[in-house]
């Protein structure tokens, strides 16, 4: 399963004031005296502001133009956070696996549950109607043999809807449905894509092109016009994909399975130099809380985010457990150059450890690395007592001076 919550945060915030029920909500940046920020964004909205065309992402000045009666809230971090470990602590009750990928979306795996779950689409039901008695918001959930055919899904019946695709029709369902629907597919793919398919005379016009247009073409001929990130979407648009599961997000507390961190840049920004300048703040943060709660993870992920708001992650395991900042970016970078094609604008970035246990025993644990970690507890410590910048990667610098104009 596919569960994304409905405009999260705007559904968060009619709830804490009901008398914005039934008004069109813009959640985005406002002054102290409750004004919204020239430069400001609309981090969600909700449904009847989106009827006027208004959508996360858009300057909130040009949302303001569509939607003049629009209310803008400055939002509330700390009980969208409450609401949505809420939300997946009720996932919990019936997922064997809980993978948590944002504050307002994530995948639960029934696999090998048939004995207990015969008839999935009962308990998705019941994980939507308990998400809406206890917390008060709504929730789509999509149901699919593969991760990506579920995402697709839950979008699909939009608001508080439930789509189930059977095994095998996979293909069928996302045959005719926009290319643009797929994960993955941000505009400058979807463009690159409709030139070849344009080429190949598949299709005669750039805005009619269907996740089936994609699936038409060989193997071969995709991965020898787009590469592995193309083969990997056309895969996509077939039903399948080799995404495999993890468990736990960001939230760090008792048996808490990952931490992480994750920064939306004021701009999007296709600046190399500047997006590993965040990567490496956010390490610096994850491998401060590793250090600061005697953790030790292997598996580090990294996750971007398009401005069209796909969102894709990827993964690796370290041959042994760290606490390093230093092993945890530079595996991060390695993962980003991977997952990032270099030059279509990222809005979010985020890296996080998991699959815990202990250090490796000194006589085993290699003396350079002892002294890295020795040198990065010091530098905590001096963090604690005169403040996060001080000291701090030369890299991280370039923050100071940018944040994150494109190109």
């Amino acid at each position: 399963m596919h569960l994304d919550l409905d405009a999260f945060f705007a559904s968060v915030e009619q709830k804490l004031d009901p008398s914005l029920i039934g008004k069109p909500i813009l959640v985005g940046r406002v002054d102290p005296q409750g004004r919204s920020v020239p430069r400001g964004v609309v981090a969600t909205c909700s449904y009847e502001a989106r009827a006027f065309g208004c959508h996360s992402g858009m300057p909130l000045f040009q949302a303001l133009k569509l939607c003049p009666r629009a209310i803008v809230v400055g939002g509330h971090y700390e009980e969208y956070i409450k609401a949505s470990e809420k939300v997946f602590s009720i996932c919990r009750r019936y997922a064997p696996v809980v993978e948590q990928t944002g504050l307002d979306e994530g995948f639960l795996d029934f696999s090998n549950t048939d004995l207990i779950y015969p008839n999935l689409t009962i308990v998705a039901g019941k994980i939507k109607e308990e998400i809406k008695r206890e917390i008060g918001i709504t929730a789509s959930i999509g149901i699919a043999s593969a991760k990506v055919v579920a995402k697709v899904a839950s979008d699909f019946q939009k608001p508080d809807g439930l789509t189930y695709v059977e095994k095998g029709q996979e293909k069928r369902f996302l045959s005719p449905l926009s290319l643009l629907d797929l994960p993955g597919v941000s505009t400058k793919t979807y463009e690159k894509i409709a030139t070849i398919l344009i080429d190949s005379n598949v299709v005669k016009q750039v805005q009619k092109i269907t996740i089936g247009d994609l699936a038409l073409f060989s193997e071969g001929f995709i991965e020898e016009r787009l590469g592995k990130a193309g083969l990997s979407l056309w895969n996509s648009a077939n039903g399948r994909d080799n995404i495999w599961f993890t468990s736990g997000f960001g939230f760090y507390k008792e048996g808490t399975k990952s931490i992480s961190r994750s920064e939306t840049f004021e701009r999007n920004s296709n600046n190399l130099k500047f997006i590993l300048a965040k990567l490496q703040a956010l390490s610096e943060d994850v491998g401060k809380e590793l250090r600061a709660e005697g953790y030790f993870g292997r598996c580090v992920h990294v996750t971007i985010r398009y401005g069209n708001f796909n969102t894709v992650s990827c993964q690796r395991v370290l041959p042994y457990p760290t606490a390093l900042t230093k092993e945890i970016y530079e595996l991060g970078e390695t993962l980003m150059k991977e997952l990032w094609d270099g030059h279509t604008p990222l809005r979010l970035v985020g890296i996080g450890i998991s699959e815990f246990g202990e250090n490796i025993q000194a006589p085993l644990f290699n003396t350079v690395r002892e002294k890295r970690l020795e040198l990065e507890k010091r530098i905590d410590d001096l963090r604690e007592r005169f403040g996060q910048n001080a000291p701090v990667p030369a890299s991280v610098l370039f923050l100071g001076k940018r944040k994150g104009a494109d190109g």
